[in-house]
């Protein structure tokens, strides 16, 4: 099962447990809203008495936490990225079902993943149909926004939300990067999308005249 990298901004100082976690004369506090300079709402820092007692607890913008709290805390975000993790997976399998359908093409598929032990799968995953004229010049473009709604649409049982899910290569079958402006030719496109950290797919975006 996939393992994500634990990432976390908490800076518990272990006393022990109590309500009150101290070091060198700061208190360890949980921010209720993002403050500049300070931190994003959910952070815990340690900060002066004086600071959380002037500003930041007199304006409702953090509490105090305790080391088991914290603990709780982590424990919740471990569990919650390895859910996400395994939705990702998930994910990935169905683009990598539908390529094995579908091997071949004109785009030039890669690993599909940062793992460089995974097998390489090279098939066309998402297929748009798009008015063209009979040069294959598209009546309108295909943007990066447009391929990630046509995947939710065309796999409704992947996990598609969060920040970590995004389009990350587009290229055409000579390899020219497209991804900073609209497809305007019918062809085959080699696409990579991110699914969360470390997890990512590639496959080829197929285009066709309606």
């Amino acid at each position: 099962m996939y393992r994500p990298a634990v990432s976390t901004s908490l800076h518990a100082q272990k006393k022990g447990g109590g309500d009150v976690v101290s070091k060198k004369g700061k208190i360890q506090v949980q921010l209720l809203e993002t403050i500049p300079n300070i931190g994003q709402s959910g952070d815990i820092i340690l900060v002066s008495s004086a600071v959380f007692q002037n500003q930041l607890k007199r304006g409702n913008k953090a509490r105090l936490i305790s080391d088991e709290e914290v603990e709780r805390i982590e424990q919740k975000k471990v569990e919650e990225d390895q859910r996400m993790a395994d939705m990702a997976m998930q994910t990935k399998a169905l683009l990598e079902e539908a390529m094995i359908e579908n091997l071949g093409g004109e785009g030039q598929c890669g690993t599909g993943s940062t793992n460089s032990e995974d097998d390489i799968i090279c098939g066309v995953a998402l297929e748009l149909k798009r008015k063209a004229g009979p040069e294959g010049n598209l009546f309108g473009g295909v943007n990066p926004k447009m391929i990630m709604d046509a995947l939710k649409e065309r796999y409704p049982k992947g996990s598609w939300e969060g920040r970590q899910v995004k389009l990350m290569e587009l290229k055409d079958s000579n390899g020219n990067d497209v991804k900073g402006k609209d497809i305007k030719h019918v062809g085959d496109y080699n696409v990579t999308i991110s699914l969360w950290r470390g997890i990512e797919a590639t496959f080829i975006l197929s285009i066709h005249p309606e």
